[in-house]
């Protein structure tokens, strides 16, 4: 909706909407789990650092982490719920309720400004403490002169803010660390897969997840918070409503990320909003992670898992002062590369899309700040293990494994699972090539 009929628009609605009585009503906060892919960081469930045998000292780290907290991506979901309720408005369908969201949207709107998608003060504060916590994993590391960490990110500016505040939280606290940073689209192969790669970029726009998602939708997602809007005069198309209900959803369970007061049962009862949760936890499942209907995910984040071996063997082989390499993305990217290397509640193979939340949510894989470190280990014999830490929760690095396991065993365990997920069985990938990510990298020392 064209910016300049918003005020006046905004000024017409009290008029336009029409004048039925509200119950008074004490709305309460919905679950901030059921905000799934946009619940800020919960640091309250992480767990302490771990204690290594004396035998095992800590050598490298990766660390792979998508966007912290952020306000909303764009105003284009906004402008599509403002387009319905001012046309109900002009037609005298607005119910108070309506008024009420529209009033919200404006709020929203104006809060935001020129800050769409850019970290919010929850994802500041969030990087910051994930950088200080870093610190304290591993002290042995961070607290040396002259050592250099190198991190890279995509071109998109709240993924650059975050690695910036991160390693700034770092540096902080030893300014004697050298830290290298790089973003730009030479990284999307790595970090972009989903853009990056022709089959999975196609399947992630068209694919058979659709059907599957709509028909999920019907069933489940209710009409009734869109119908609310509208009173009396809603529009009779159920489809038209439920689809107006998770444009709703996608705008308040970005409240909290933002700043803003939290989503309230003033829109949705708890139920309604977990039925529009656990649509959104199939959608992303279905869209970013290997599945029956997707055979290219695995293949298509297998360069980032190449990456991450090469970089780590090369800093523990050469014994060089490259003590950290942090990979910087989205939910995208962290949910194909998590799920393909089956971390325990990362992965699901099922066809059951009822019940896919009892072992898979998303909240516990990419909430805002979603970060996985993997901390190499030398023993006294020279041999290299691993100990993985997921969200701040210590994790064996596949379900079955010992959380302490030796490295030549996961790069292996790695590589046979991108295989047996890839269509050919051997994880070739159909990659697009684009002119910018040609581009040599743009490389900052902070």
């Amino acid at each position: 909706m064209h910016k300049f009929l918003l005020p006046i628009i905004y000024t017409l609605l009290p008029l336009l909407s029409l004048a039925v009585p509200c119950k008074a009503v004490s709305p309460a906060p919905l679950p901030a789990s059921f905000d799934g892919s946009m619940m800020p960081y919960d640091f309250a469930v992480t767990d302490p650092a771990p204690v290594f045998p004396d035998s095992l000292k800590p050598v490298h780290v990766s660390y792979v982490a998508r966007h912290g907290a952020r306000f909303l991506s764009s105003p284009k979901t906004i402008a599509s719920v403002e387009k319905e309720l001012y046309k109900a408005a002009t037609e005298r369908r607005l119910s108070p309720e309506g008024d009420a969201f529209f009033s919200l949207l404006k709020q929203i709107n104006d809060s935001t400004a020129d800050r769409w998608g850019l970290l919010s003060k929850v994802g500041i504060a969030e990087e910051e403490r994930l950088g200080r916590d870093m610190y304290d994993l591993v002290p042995s590391l961070m607290k040396r002169k002259g050592t250099r960490l190198n991190s890279i990110s995509t071109y998109v500016p709240r993924v650059i803010m975050t690695m910036y505040q991160f390693n700034h939280s770092l540096e902080r606290r030893n300014q004697h660390l050298e830290v290298y940073t790089s973003s730009g689209h030479q990284y999307d192969s790595l970090l972009r897969c989903f853009h990056a790669f022709n089959d999975y970029a196609q399947y992630r726009d068209s694919g058979a997840w659709v059907e599957v998602y709509d028909r999920f939708v019907d069933k489940h997602v209710p009409a009734a918070p869109a119908q609310r809007l509208f009173g009396k005069e809603a529009d009779n198309n159920k489809h038209k409503l439920r689809k107006l209900t998770m444009e709703m959803y996608n705008i308040v369970q970005g409240c909290r990320a933002a700043g803003f007061a939290p989503p309230t049962t003033r829109w949705f009862t708890v139920d309604e909003y977990r039925q529009c949760y656990l649509a959104s936890n199939l959608k992303h499942w279905l869209r970013n992670t290997p599945n029956a209907l997707d055979p290219w995910c695995a293949p298509a984040t297998s360069m980032l898992i190449e990456r991450i071996i090469a970089d780590a063997d090369a800093a523990i082989a050469n014994d060089t002062d490259t003590i950290f390499n942090g990979y910087f993305g989205h939910a995208e990217t962290l949910l194909p590369l998590f799920s393909t290397l089956n971390l325990p509640g990362c992965y699901a193979d099922t066809d059951d899309y009822d019940s896919l939340n009892e072992s898979w949510k998303l909240e516990d894989i990419t909430p805002l700040g979603a970060n996985l470190a993997i901390i190499f280990l030398r023993s006294d014999s020279g041999r290299i293990y691993t100990a993985f830490r997921l969200n701040g929760c210590n994790i064996s690095p596949w379900s079955g494994a010992s959380q302490i396991m030796p490295w030549e065993e996961v790069k292996d365990y790695w590589r046979e699972r991108i295989r047996s997920l890839s269509p050919e069985g051997d994880g070739s990938v159909d990659i697009i090539e684009t002119p910018a990510a040609r581009q040599r990298p743009h490389v900052r020392m902070l």
